[in-house]
């Protein structure tokens, strides 16, 4: 089973950077999903594959934003001040 580490390791990677789900990209590749979750807790065990986990890039949009909520509306323009956003969120909480 030793020669299966390396091409399992590659698979694993592989899915990491799809972005998709395990059960997707097992679909997506006709690969065992049983035999997908076997190798990635073996792999992870030894510490040969780093947990999925990732941050995301985020665009601020330039545009405005308009959350309503409960029939509260507000327009947060760009430039805003995000401590007053979260004054108000937290005020409009406890309404």
């Amino acid at each position: 089973m030793a020669e299966d580490i390396p091409d399992w390791s590659a698979r694993l990677s592989a899915w990491q950077s799809s972005g998709k789900s395990g059960a997707a990209w097992c679909r997506d590749n006709a690969i065992s999903y049983y035999q997908f979750q076997y190798w990635q807790k073996k792999l992870r065990r030894s510490g040969q594959l780093a947990k999925s986990g990732q941050f995301v890039p985020l665009k601020i949009a330039s545009t405005p934003l308009h959350i309503e909520c409960n029939g509260v509306s507000l327009h947060v323009s760009p430039g805003f001040d995000p401590v007053l956003l979260r004054d108000v969120v937290v005020a409009l909480r406890a309404i």
